[in-house]
């Protein structure tokens, strides 16, 4: 669920095509993490995740934006 959460995030914020929105979502990852932490008991495998999840979900972005643009010039 996380790694689903966490691709969401980082296809959503691709498509802002907004770098600040980007970066916003990128750095707020660790962020909550580490209040999380703060608070009660955390794992970094649960940080790992998220993180691969964001990266994961701009690149899917990216391959599909690349996928739509062959077809068009085709």
């Amino acid at each position: 669920m996380l790694f689903l959460t966490a691709t969401t995030i980082g296809l959503l914020a691709g498509m802002t095509r907004s770098l600040a929105s980007i970066i916003a979502a990128a750095l707020l990852i660790p962020v909550v993490f580490f209040v999380a932490a703060l608070f009660g008991a955390t794992s970094m495998l649960g940080l790992l995740i998220a993180i691969l999840g964001f990266n994961f979900g701009l690149i899917n972005l990216v391959v599909a934006a690349a996928f739509i643009q062959s077809f068009r010039h085709a």
